[in-house]
């Protein structure tokens, strides 16, 4: 993600090749064939395949991990003081699920962002990655509700309440040392989930960012702006639909190798934490 730009493979600045010369002195004009200097060739425009997908991974995981933090600090405060399972936070924890979970994800998040207000507005990626974030909160709440429920059954909690402590310190001291661990598994796992559904999205063409452009002789449509897998993906995905995969692999299987990863680490650090216990 930082490396990537640098390498001497890697056109950072994503110049265009207008065209260029075969062996026998013949003009060429782009998309061009992989070669050795375009190892899994070019646009219509001449720019490398490759260096796009390098450059647009910073994009993307900085994209996915901010959607997935603001997603815990909404949900982590409601878990916790709705842990007796009662009162306005429980109420809301109901509500979120309750709005959200009789759709996927994806198509909850497609309706939301189809909003008029939402499809015009210049601060739709500051609007898109607080919906993704909000979508699944209720989920993630109420995971961390079921958890911090059981955790305040256990003697060493009543005794910490027997004794006066604040729910701050019972907090500080007891519930996120105690639930820290599955925080950072679920964080992980949610990392995969976050980057799976910004796929599904660009495949149905809802974009984080996007313009109202005119792309033809009085013809205007939404063109996505950003620089990332899913915009690479939806810019192509007219080709997943007459079979022609030539490109839309690398964007795809860059996302899928990324959600594999995220769901190992999770895996790997609660497999290595239960190792230690024992």
């Amino acid at each position: 993600m930082f490396i990537g730009p640098h390498l001497p493979f890697i056109d950072k600045n994503l110049s265009q090749e207008r065209y260029r010369m075969d062996a026998f002195n013949k003009l060429e004009l782009p998309a061009f064939e992989a070669s050795e200097k375009n190892w899994i060739g070019t646009d219509k425009k001449g720019v490398d395949n490759l260096s796009k997908i390098v450059i647009a991974a910073k994009e993307t995981i900085f994209i996915v991990i901010i959607i997935t933090l603001i997603r815990y600090i909404i949900a982590i405060p409601l878990g916790l003081l709705s842990c007796k399972k009662k009162g306005f936070f429980h109420h809301v924890i109901n509500a979120l699920n309750q709005c959200f979970s009789f759709l996927p994800p994806v198509f909850a998040t497609a309706l939301l962002l189809a909003i008029p207000f939402l499809l015009f507005t210049d601060l739709r990626l500051l609007w898109s990655i607080l919906i993704l974030a909000v979508v699944e909160a209720g989920r993630v709440a109420y995971t961390i509700q079921q958890q911090a429920n059981q955790l305040s059954r256990e003697s060493y909690m009543e005794a910490g309440i027997a004794l006066g402590l604040s729910s701050r310190t019972l907090v500080k001291n007891y519930y996120i040392p105690a639930l820290l661990l599955e925080l950072i598994v679920n964080f992980c796992i949610d990392l995969g989930k976050v980057m799976l559904l910004i796929g599904q999205l660009s495949i149905i063409s809802i974009f984080l960012s996007h313009e109202w452009r005119e792309v033809d002789y009085y013809t205007n449509e939404f063109v996505q702006t950003g620089l990332n897998w899913a915009a690479l993906l939806a810019s192509h995905r007219h080709e997943i639909f007459r079979s022609q995969f030539g490109f839309v692999f690398y964007p795809a299987f860059a996302m899928m190798f990324t959600i594999v990863t995220f769901n190992l680490l999770g895996e790997g650090l609660r497999r290595h934490y239960q190792s230690t216990r024992i």
